[in-house]
């Protein structure tokens, strides 16, 4: 019974210290956001287009976003009215929308990336804490 309520207690802990940690992250990437002139939903699509992995379809990217292919649509707008992206036909099928970021949009992702990653609470890890937290995180969420 003993280690049962200590194993309660940890995991009310645990849910207790990610609460905290998502308030911290949610914090610094408010502050990002304002300061790169962001939506958090422009954020978002931006952080998914990783220029050095395959670029996605508009529609990949609704299901990535969990969103309606009209607010990809939307947000793409935006994006490329800033210079931060391009549409394409795909290769093999020219319905298909290929976005692929501008240099702009690599740098202004570069920037995002890193005004994030340095106010995250996880900054104040180690790089050995970070691997054994990103393990532990993997292992949990899979």
């Amino acid at each position: 019974m003993a280690d049962e309520l200590s194993e309660r207690a940890l995991g009310y802990q645990l849910i207790t210290q990610f609460q905290t940690a998502s308030g911290q992250l949610g914090a610094a990437v408010s502050d990002a956001l304002r300061e790169l002139e962001l939506t958090e939903p422009l954020a978002n699509l931006l952080w998914l287009l990783d220029p050095d992995a395959e670029q996605p379809s508009m529609k990949d990217l609704a299901g990535r976003l969990y969103c309606d292919p009209s607010t990809i649509t939307f947000l793409i707008d935006k994006l490329q009215k800033r210079g931060l992206v391009e549409r394409r036909s795909g290769n093999h099928d020219r319905r298909v929308k290929i976005v692929t970021l501008t240099d702009t949009g690599v740098e202004q992702r570069r920037k995002l990336i890193e005004a994030v990653t340095e106010r995250s609470p996880m900054s104040a890890l180690s790089l050995s804490e970070k691997r054994q937290l990103h393990r532990l995180l993997a292992k949990a969420t899979r």
